[in-house]
């Protein structure tokens, strides 16, 4: 597969193409910001990716459709893909048509006819892409999954970002996912495993599953025979402590033991009888209990009024005595009446010119008191005996309190037994359940039950013996000396080139590391992966001799990956300021040393093509504007003074 032409339609139907020649080294070169790295992009889209690579600028606001012309070895492809709409990143839709002398299709007849997967097994078909399985290595996560071209494609693309980076080696291998199945495919396209190969691998992992399954299952039945003796016999002391068998029961054989237990799941639960009320005779005796204890406080304290009113009575009849046995005496004087004139006083007989009244009042005086005296000794009679009827109201009301409580307590006991009653009955239930379970669960221990264990050893026999014969027909030494003999074609041109290109570290051995995904080369101080090599210029160096090395393998081994190889600002760590770039002229490189190295890619690149044509395509992106007449010869597009990717008029256009 190569790429015959990109194809842009305008939203107004305008067509722009560009042509590439076919197994040859073709450049565009221009300055910054021309469109030369959304040519990459183009293409991985049109090539089956969902989301849509090109970036928010003129080509989404001028550009509907892109395309792709695609030389089969058998045939040509047209490919067109609609940009997502505004607002979306991705897009599934696409169109495909296949013939020998197909050319660019024009704007009315662009439509789409299948989707992204369709289009990646198409092509992938087309260029000897089987249906074939990748396994990952043991012990990962990941799914088996079915190898298309969409594999194959992070091998044949670098973007500008990736090639002077030194943490991946492979388009889009930082992504989720990615590097691991680049990792499970690199062995199928480097023909280390074969259709056939990948196809058994696939079944042995399948027939590997199946026997784990069935030594799993042998396994928990076997265990559950030589247990379940010990299991009934646990489950059958359960149900005499329950109560569910009676304890002075014995069995003979494992038939009558479970012949027990199964009746004792059927124990019928008891019956519930009738329910008292309980909440309502309780909340009536705690109503009662209330209602006795408000009367002896109402008792109480009438006892207690009565009492202190006796104990002032008490006081005041001794104060009243007082002042009876002080005027007492005046009872020895004789009467007088004081109306009359010349009276006589009592103490000397003597005749008073005036009334002398004082007898007489004291006389009134001991008379009120001793009236008073009588009055309180008449009252306290009816109080003791009112206080004697309230000590007998407290004694009633205190006995039936007492009985209230006595009723409280026997219905708390009576609570107390029955929920211990109900606990049982759950304890009796969750047992007969827990025995139905285990049951339930047993296999049949009949002649049946030794049928299914003879079936089983029998069926997982049967998966070893498959696993046996695929393993013995999969023979992974030999698929590693394969993959071995693969790298080792490879990392002899890796260092070759390494060397030409006088890149760090390349005097010694350097190869590809296709578990990690990396380039390792061998220094002074031992093994050195990319990551710890340092410069731009070595990253670059290396990403490019990793890939010219992969696909020199691929083309002169017959392997299903596309003849063509898209690089995108392979010398941009070499050109100091964006005049360098803009210009692209060698003179304005630093040094001596980074002119003759860019120089020497080229010359690399040049070569390489020119060693397998017209089997190899390589279409580089560059600032870069070589004076060599061969560099100019492989110079397509020349972006600069105004040419771009997008022609001006399309912007004007669709400026508004």
């Amino acid at each position: 597969m190569q790429l015959r032409s990109l194809i842009l339609y305008s939203k107004s139907g305008k067509v722009r193409e560009l042509e590439f020649r076919l197994g040859e080294l073709n450049i565009i070169t221009g300055s910054s910001r021309t469109g030369k790295s959304i040519v990459l992009d183009i293409v991985d889209f049109c090539l089956g990716r969902d989301d849509a690579p090109v970036s928010v600028g003129p080509i989404t606001r001028t550009v509907e459709w892109v395309a792709v012309l695609l030389q089969l070895p058998d045939t040509r492809a047209f490919v067109a893909r609609r940009l997502p709409a505004k607002g979306k990143k991705s897009i599934s839709t696409a169109m495909l048509e296949f013939g020998s002398a197909l050319q660019l299709l024009p704007y009315e007849r662009l439509a789409n006819n299948c989707d992204s997967d369709e289009l990646r097994q198409q092509l992938g078909r087309r260029i000897g892409l089987g249906d074939v399985r990748s396994e990952p290595q043991p012990g990962s996560l990941q799914a088996p999954f079915a190898v298309h071209l969409g594999h194959a494609v992070p091998l044949c693309l670098q973007n500008q970002d990736e090639i002077t980076t030194r943490s991946i080696l492979f388009h889009r291998q930082g992504e989720r996912d990615a590097g691991a199945r680049l990792s499970s495919t690199l062995p199928y396209f480097l023909g280390a495993v074969g259709e056939d190969q990948a196809q058994k691998q696939h079944a042995l992992t399948a027939k590997r599953r199946e026997l784990r399954r069935r030594q799993q299952d042998l396994k928990v039945a076997e265990t559950a025979d030589g247990d379940i003796d010990a299991h009934l016999h646990l489950l059958l002391a359960q149900a005499r402590t329950a109560g569910l068998i009676s304890p002075g029961e014995e069995f003979d054989s494992r038939e009558a033991l479970l012949d027990a237990l199964r009746e004792a799941v059927r124990f019928p639960p008891p019956a519930p009888g009738e329910e008292p009320s309980h909440a309502e005779r309780t909340a009536a005796l705690h109503a009662r209990r209330t209602q006795l204890r408000a009367q002896l406080g109402e008792i109480g304290e009438q006892r207690q009024f009565l009492i202190r009113q006796e104990a002032a009575e008490d006081s005041y009849t001794q104060v009243v005595q007082r002042g009876i046995s002080r005027l007492h005496a005046v009872d020895l004087l004789p009467d007088t009446d004081p109306r009359v004139e010349n009276a006589a006083c009592p103490l000397c007989g003597s005749h008073l010119p005036q009334p002398d009244h004082a007898v007489e009042d004291m006389h009134q005086t001991l008379n009120e008191l001793r009236g008073q005296l009588t009055s309180v000794r008449t009252v306290r009679p009816r109080r003791e005996q009112t206080l004697r009827e309230l000590a007998d109201q407290a004694d009633i009301t205190r006995e039936e309190l007492r009985g209230v409580e006595g009723a409280l307590n026997s219905l708390t006991e009576l609570e107390a037994d029955r929920t211990r009653f109900r606990a049982q009955a759950e304890e009796q239930a969750f047992l007969r359940g827990r025995i139905d379970a285990h049951l339930t669960q047993l296999p049949d221990t009949g002649d049946t039950y030794e049928g299914s264990l003879l079936q089983m050893r029998a069926a997982a026999a049967f998966a070893q013996a498959q696993v046996d014969d695929l393993e013995s027909e999969l023979d992974t030494d030999a698929m590693q000396d394969r993959l071995d003999h693969a790298l080792n074609y490879i990392n002899t041109d890796m260092t070759a080139y390494a060397q030409k290109l006088k890149l760090e570290h390349s005097k010694r051995n350097v190869r590809l590391d296709v578990r990690k995904l990396t380039i390792l080369a061998d220094a002074d101080d031992g093994i050195t992966p990319l990551l710890r090599i340092g410069s731009g210029e070595n990253w670059v160096g290396y990403h490019l001799v990793a890939h010219l090395a992969l696909h020199r393998y691929f083309t002169l081994h017959q392997r299903p990956v596309p003849r063509m190889l898209l690089l995108d600002q392979v010398t941009q760590p070499f050109y100091p300021s964006e005049v360098a770039k803009d210009s692209g002229s060698p003179d304005l490189i630093r040094s001596d040393a980074d002119r003759n190295t860019v120089h020497g890619m080229f010359e690399l690149m040049y070569d390489f093509v020119n060693d397998l044509t017209p089997n190899f395509q390589l279409i580089v992106s560059d600032h870069a504007n070589l004076p060599d007449q061969w560099y100019q010869d492989c110079v397509r597009y020349n972006w600069r003074n105004g040419d771009a990717l997008i022609p001006h008029d399309w912007i004007d256009e669709h400026a508004g």
